[in-house]
């Protein structure tokens, strides 16, 4: 018996890979592509659709993931993959606060799907494209309707979206030359950062209103997708059954890729903004820099202390590094600061338990010896979006 249950496993598994694989057939090759398991560490490449199957069997189909990108997405140093596939993360966690997660989150999963495919974003969008993108599509195609798949993760819920896209770098709108400021900031952060990657996030936070992880900063290289009948190590690690940690399908994507021309203007408009966000910070920052030391260098800051009387889920390290470390260096012996951050740490181990190689005392030790200061709020909403929205929803 338990022979003919693991057949028809595989066998479901081996449909949901085909299924997944499907999203990708507009896309000149299937393989290479990156995939990930729970017994391996990191991502590594698999060259045809068995080999992946065959690296899913041996890690007993628990985390398993494949990249929505192909490995080969430059050629002679220039970019020719286009940002063909939309990926949005809407994590349970993020709504820990309410009364009831799982309801608030199944009504920003639905408002998230009506945005997508409701007739105004798309007759609203249409009115903004340049003559140079019309050839992409034709008037019967902007009628229809999407639907998405819609994966339940374990803890939230993935939306896939496959585009009729073009690579965005090649347009002088879009050119990284016309964003100065932006493009050097995000290359400290993820090398050969491109305009068309960038579109990747702004989906996100558009069709979600803001409302998806913060952390969830896709890039080519990390749009990784789950396959359903598999399974999800963190809710086994975290007690759960196979059944309550396995990957669901919730909706079947319709094969209606539309065009990537619905959203140009506006993501042109939202990198404008950031670029001006940019310039803003970067023109100012010496002169709010010259007035915190000089003034209010140790008075209160009343959003620091508010954060420190209760723990978060997500960027503790992240927080103990840019502010809090920094914050009661200013303020308080070495003992007292570092008892402060152990008693904070512990507050967020009760909200969600920390990491398993989160080292709290190296942390906290190499935070209070940053003297630069703490990162101000308005420049931390700026440069670190996701930290600050990590932060923002617990209170």
């Amino acid at each position: 018996m338990n022979n003919i249950s693991n057949r028809i496993k595989e066998e479901e598994i081996k449909k949901s890979i085909d299924f997944i694989l499907d999203h990708f057939k507009h896309q000149p090759k299937l393989f290479p592509r990156k995939i990930m398991t729970a017994n391996y560490s990191g991502q590594f490449t698999v060259y045809t659709k068995e080999e992946m199957f065959e690296a899913y069997r041996q890690a007993e189909f628990k985390n398993c993931r494949i990249n929505a990108y192909p490995v080969d997405i430059y050629e002679n140093n220039e970019l020719i993959q286009p940002p063909d596939f939309i990926f949005i993360d809407l994590d349970q966690k993020l709504f820990s606060n309410y009364k009831n997660p799982r309801k608030v989150l199944d009504i920003v999963k639905d408002d998230t799907l009506a945005k997508i495919s409701s007739t105004y974003s798309i007759e609203h969008s249409q009115s903004a494209q340049c003559a140079q993108y019309s050839k992409l599509s034709n008037s019967s195609e902007s009628k229809n309707k999407v639907f998405s798949t819609v994966i339940w993760s374990g803890n939230g819920y993935h939306i896939y979206l496959p585009l009729d896209s073009l690579v965005l770098d090649k347009y002088p709108h879009f050119s990284k030359s016309q964003f100065p400021f932006l493009f050097p900031f995000y290359k400290q952060n993820t090398p050969e950062y491109s305009t068309s990657e960038m579109l990747l996030q702004f989906t996100e936070e558009l069709f979600t209103n803001g409302r998806a992880d913060p952390q969830h900063m896709p890039v080519y290289k990390t749009c990784f997708l789950r396959i359903p009948n598999t399974f999800n190590l963190k809710c086994l690690e975290n007690g759960k059954n196979l059944e309550d940690s396995k990957v669901m399908l919730v909706q079947s994507w319709n094969g209606y890729r539309p065009p990537i021309q619905l959203l140009t203007k506006g993501f042109r408009r939202w990198l404008i903004q950031k670029e001006l966000d940019l310039q803003h910070t970067v023109r100012f920052q010496p002169q709010i820099q010259s007035y915190n030391t000089e003034t209010s260098a140790y008075r209160p800051i009343q959003w620091i202390d508010d954060l420190l009387k209760r723990g978060i889920s997500d960027g503790r390290k992240e927080s103990i590094r840019l502010i809090l470390g920094p914050y009661l260096a200013k303020r308080k012996s070495h003992g007292e600061a570092f008892r402060t951050l152990q008693e904070w740490l512990e507050k967020c181990q009760k909200v969600r338990p920390l990491d398993r190689t989160f080292d709290p005392k190296r942390r906290i030790t190499s935070a209070l010896k940053n003297s630069k200061g703490f990162i101000k709020l308005e420049n931390l909403k700026i440069k670190y979006r996701w930290l600050y929205n990590a932060i923002a929803v617990e209170y």
